[in-house]
């Protein structure tokens, strides 16, 4: 779909998304993350985070 456009363009392209967007579409991300990952791996993240 936009494999024509250049760096500059794509970059440009993605800073006219919303703040607001882009924090809901990590949010969405991050849960699928979390539903997909195994007890183990969600231990090791939350270790990571400095979450007990």
């Amino acid at each position: 779909m936009f494999k024509e456009e250049t760096e500059e363009e794509r970059l440009l392209r993605l800073m006219k998304i919303s703040p607001k967007k882009k924090l809901e579409w990590l949010r969405q991300m991050n849960e699928l993350i979390v539903r997909a990952s195994s007890k183990r791996d969600r231990l090791i993240r939350w270790k990571l985070r400095g979450i007990h």
